[in-house]
Order: C-alpha cells, then structure tokens, then sequence
C-alpha cells in the first residue's frame, strides 16, 4: 500500500471513528437520561464528552514518524486551565460565572472537550517526520542547522 493510499485510509477510519463515537455518544446519553440525580448525569455527560476530546485528539494525530513528546505550558494556560475553571465552576455554587454555565450548558460541554483535547495535546505533538539520520546522528542534524543560518 503506498504512502497516499495509507493516509486517505487513516483519515477515512478517523472520521468513520468520531462519527460512530457521536451516533454511540447519542444513545448512551438517551440511556443515561435516567438518572435522577442531576449531579450525577452532568458527570457522565462530561466524561463522555471528555473521551470525545480525547478521539479528537487521536483522530487528527495519527500518522507515521516519531511520536514527540514535549510539555507546552501555552496549551496548559489556553486551554487546559479555563477548561478546567468552566467545568469547576459548573459544579462550585460560588465561583463567578456559575450561573451562566449552568444556564447555557454548551459552555460546558465545550470545556469538557476542550479539556479532552488539551489534556495530550499538552505533552504530545502526535507524529512528526523524522529523518533516520536525523535520530541516529543528531549532530548532524545540528549541523545542517547551523548551515542554513
């Protein structure tokens, strides 16, 4: 199978992949709007849009190439930390904002998505191509850096 073939195939199965999570998502929340306790219903919603975040985070990283692993302390303030903020403010009565979230429980679903997202995407990048003498020689690697400047 050649390289283009291989990636419209990956791309084909991670949308097939978030598609049936959404259709799956659907009749598992239909399932769940039994729970009389709204508490508890809001903590299954968000986990489970909180594993959406995470399919999404897979489904627009994988690839062929090195994994990269790396700390990005922007993702952490951007995204992470006010998704945290939204989610913690849904459940804690006096933090500011709370009303609008429950309100408008999108918000809510967003952050939970976002937190899902961001949570990887802040110590991961996904694959990136790297070229295998660029792993087995890094100084050489450096070398070329030099050269272009």
């Amino acid at each position: 199978m050649n390289k283009r073939k291989k990636e419209a195939a990956n791309m084909f199965f991670s949308a097939f992949l978030v598609v049936a999570y959404v259709v799956c998502c659907y009749f598992i929340l239909q399932l769940s709007s039994t729970i009389t306790n709204q508490t508890l219903y809001s903590g299954v919603t968000i986990a489970l849009v909180f594993f959406f975040g995470l399919l999404l985070f897979y489904a627009t990283r994988v690839g062929e190439g090195k994994q990269v692993i790396r700390f990005s302390p922007s993702v952490l303030i951007l995204i992470d930390l006010p998704a945290i903020y939204a989610i913690s403010a849904f459940f804690a009565i006096g933090l500011p904002l709370h009303t609008e979230i429950v309100d408008n429980s999108i918000i809510l679903y967003l952050a939970a998505v976002a937190l899902g997202y961001g949570i990887p995407y802040t110590f991961t990048s996904g694959f990136e191509m790297v070229a295998a003498e660029d792993v087995f020689y890094p100084e050489h690697f450096e070398d070329k850096d030099k050269d272009e400047k």
